[in-house]
C-alpha cells in the first residue's frame, strides 16, 4: 500500500489536563503508556518541505489515470450511520471523516490529479461526506488540494476547517484564505485549531479573541457553526462550558482513556451542554520516540501559521512515523485498528471519528462501518 499522508493534529497529555492555569507549552506525559500526547506536534506542516513525493506515488498515480470524467454521484446519505452533531441546527453528519491532512503531502501543484483521484475514492467509492481540514496541513498546502478535488461534490457534503490563529485580525485573514483555497462561499464549521493552554482560550474569548472573528462570520453566513479541537482536558471543558461553541474534536482513544485518564470529563462536559464531539486518535497504537521516528525540520518561515507556533515547534521538536508520516504510530493490523476505531465511537458522546491521516488505512476503516443503520 502506499501512503502519502501525515496526521491532522497534535495530542494531549496528561501533563496538559493537570496544568490548566499554565500558558506555556507542556511536555508530553508518561501516564500514557503507549500513546505520546505531546505539545507542539505539527509534523504535518512540514510534510511539503520534503522531496518529491512522485516517486512514492505509483498506485494513487494509476488510480489517478484511471479514474472518470463522471463527477455526478454523490455520496449516499444512507451509506454511513449519521448522528446529531450540531444540535442548535439539528444537523447530523456520517460518523466517518476523511482525513485530509493526508494531502499534505502532495505540494507539488501537477500533483493535484492524485488529490482529484483520492478524493473522488473517497465520495464515490466509499461513500464519504464529512471532510476536515486545515491551514497547518503543509502550511497551506492540503486546503489547495482539497478545493479543486472536492469542488464537483461541495454542495453534499459538510466541511469542516479550522485556524490557529487566536486574534480577532489574523483569524479574519485566514478565514478568508481558506474559503478561497477550498474554493466555497461557506464553511459548515468553522474550528479554533489545537488549543491547548490558559492563554490559548483567554485570547480567543477576550475582547480581540478570534471568537469575534467567527461570530460575525456566523452572522454573514460564511460558517454555519462554531467549534475547536483541544488537547487539554481543562481547556476544552472551558470552551464546551462558555456556550459558545456547537462541537469539540478531542483524541478519545482507548489507551489514553483507560491508562491516562483521559477523555471522559470532556464527554461528560459536551452531553451537558449538547456540543458534539469528534475523536481523534482513535486508531493510535503507539508513541514515537528520537530512535523509532523522523525528526521534523522546521524552516524560517510560514505561510498560513502564526509565529507563535513556528516557535513552539522549535522549543518541542517532534518525529513522524517513517511509515504513514503520522506523529504516532497507528495501529496498522486491521482487526485491531477497527476495534480501536469502534471502541471511540461506541462511547457515550461521540458523534464520528476523523481515521489516521494516511490513505492505506481509509478504506478498512470504512468497509466496518459502511452500509450499517449503526454503529457495530
Amino acid at each position: 500500500a502506499i501512503d502519502y499522508g501525515s496526521f491532522n493534529d497534535r495530542g494531549s497529555s496528561k501533563d496538559n489536563a493537570t496544568h490548566s492555569s499554565s500558558s506555556s507549552r507542556p511536555s508530553s506525559s508518561a501516564a500514557l503508556t503507549y500513546i505520546s500526547i505531546g505539545s507542539a506536534i505539527f509534523a504535518s506542516i512540514l510534510l511539503f518541505l520534503s522531496p518529491s513525493t512522485t516517486h512514492q506515488l505509483p498506485l494513487l498515480k494509476m488510480m489517478a489515470q484511471q479514474t472518470t470524467t463522471d463527477n455526478n454521484l454523490i455520496p449516499d446519505p444512507s451509506a454511513y450511520p449519521h448522528r446529531l452533531f450540531i444540535k442548535r441546527t439539528n444537523t447530523s453528519i456520517p460518523i466517518l471523516g476523511f482525513p485530509s491532512v493526508a494531502l499534505a503531502r502532495l505540494s507539488d501543484p501537477t500533483q493535484q490529479p492524485l488529490a482529484n483521484r483520492a478524493v473522488h475514492h473517497a465520495v464515490e467509492d466509499l461513500q464519504i461526506g464529512y471532510f476536515d481540514v486545515a491551514p497547518e496541513y503543509g502550511d497551506g498546502v492540503a486546503q489547495e488540494r482539497l478545493g479543486p478535488a472536492l469542488k464537483p461534490y461541495r454542495d453534499n457534503v459538510f466541511l469542516a476547517a479550522k485556524t490557529m490563529f487566536r486574534t480577532e485580525e489574523g483569524s479574519k485573514q485566514d478565514l478568508e484564505n481558506t474559503l478561497r483555497a477550498l474554493q466555497t462561499d461557506h464553511l459548515d464549521l468553522y474550528q479554533f485549531h489545537s488549543i491547548s493552554t490558559q492563554d490559548d482560550v483567554d485570547t480567543i474569548l477576550g475582547p480581540k479573541g478570534a471568537m469575534k472573528t467567527f461570530q460575525k462570520a456566523k452572522a454573514e453566513g460564511k460558517i454555519h457553526a462554531i467549534g475547536f479541537s483541544a488537547h487539554s482536558e481543562p481547556m476544552a471543558i472551558q470552551m464546551i462550558q462558555s456556550g459558545l461553541v456547537d462541537t469539540c474534536m478531542f483524541p478519545i482513544n482507548f489507551v489514553s482513556y483507560h491508562y491516562g485518564g483521559v477523555g471522559q470529563g470532556v464527554l461528560d462536559a459536551a452531553l451537558a451542554h449538547g456540543v458534539g464531539v469528534i475523536a481523534l486518535k482513535s486508531g493510535a497504537r503507539g508513541r514515537l520516540t528520537t530512535q523509532s521516528g523522523d525528526a521534523v525540520h522546521v524552516p524560517q518561515t510560514f505561510h498560513h501559521i502564526p509565529e507563535w507556533k513556528r516557535q513552539e515547534m522549535i522549543h518541542y521538536p517532534v518525529v513522524t512515523s517513517p511509515k504513514y508520516y503520522t506523529w504516532y504510530e497507528p495501529e496498522d493490523d486491521p482487526v485491531e485498528l477497527n476495534k480501536l476505531v469502534l471502541w471511540a465511537l461506541n462511547q457515550k458522546g461521540v458523534t464520528a471519528v476523523l481515521p489516521p491521516g494516511t490513505m492505506d488505512l481509509l478504506d478498512g476503516i470504512s468497509d466496518v462501518v459502511r452500509g450499517k443503520s449503526e454503529v457495530p
